[in-house]
């Protein structure tokens, strides 16, 4: 059957793809303004601000869209969204106050705090790139999936474009920052081995996660799409607040910032699960 003749193909149409890379291209410049951000001002931040803008984004963009369903319950919408916008704000009030040197070398100086603060926005809206994608393909893969196709090969539908356009972007502009900031050798020195082990081990777990995710959130009999997001975002902005205490990337700070950047964690994982209440 020739591509894109039938919502019922393996395959999908051939706009579909195209959607999904375009929306893969936006992720991969998310996530390398996102890796800058983390360099500069530490996982606790980086992961609470960027998913903080990331979720606001991924819940007001579809609704501008023809064809996505409107909240079911607007007041608890409303308020997810009043909450992930003041905690947001806090969290980057909170942080201006804390360690400004960055963890690694940068590629660009990023001196003012408003210049990295620009950046870590730009990866909080490229960042939803991925669920996007997912959230105007989800009829798409229920389509699918009512023609025979299993639960994994029409999540893969989005997963493998989305991919492709995250590494098109992705790569290149990532070789180039680790070359700028004198970071290729690594790969390459006396301790190569110990650091592409590493890089496997995190393309591993990251690909693990955004396959599970859509497989999870699309499937009978699996939590839905709403819940899965809101298990997703407590998971990586309370669980990358307690690395950046255990890791010590908050020595320095104040407890005052220390507990702001924690209640404010809080705060935003809160408004996500009002974000997608049913």
């Amino acid at each position: 059957m020739a591509l894109g003749t039938d919502v019922g193909d393996a395959r999908g149409p051939r706009s579909h793809w195209i959607a999904a890379y375009g929306w893969g291209l936006i992720w991969g410049l998310g996530g390398v303004a996102w890796g800058l951000t983390m360099t500069r001002l530490g996982m606790a931040f980086s992961n609470s601000f960027v998913f903080g803008v990331t979720t606001m984004t991924g819940a007001l963009l579809p609704l501008a869209v023809n064809g996505v369903e409107s909240p079911p319950r607007p007041a608890l919408f409303a308020a997810g969204v009043a909450l992930c916008v003041l905690t947001t704000v806090l969290i980057g009030f909170l942080r201006r106050h804390g360690r400004q040197e960055p963890l690694l070398p940068m590629p660009a100086p990023f001196r003012s705090y408003r210049a990295i603060l620009a950046v870590a926005l730009f990866a909080g809206f490229s960042s939803a790139g991925y669920g996007l994608a997912f959230t105007f393909s989800f009829a798409q893969i229920r389509a699918m999936m009512a023609g025979g196709i299993s639960q994994l090969s029409a999540s893969l539908v989005v997963v493998l474009p989305v991919y492709l356009g995250a590494a098109t972007v992705g790569i290149p502009l990532g070789v180039l920052v680790a070359a700028r900031a004198h970071g290729l050798r690594l790969f390459l020195g006396r301790h190569a081995m110990w650091n592409w082990s590493l890089a496997a081990v995190i393309g591993l777990c990251a690909t693990a996660s955004t396959v599970l995710y859509g497989f999870a959130g699309s499937g009978a009999g699996h939590p839905s799409p709403n819940v899965s997001f809101g298990v997703l975002i407590s998971v990586l902005v309370l669980g990358s607040n307690s690395l950046g205490l255990s890791t010590g990337e908050l020595r320095g700070s104040s407890l005052r910032v220390c507990a702001g950047l924690l209640f404010s964690a809080g705060g935003l994982v809160a408004g996500a699960w009002l974000l997608n209440a049913r």
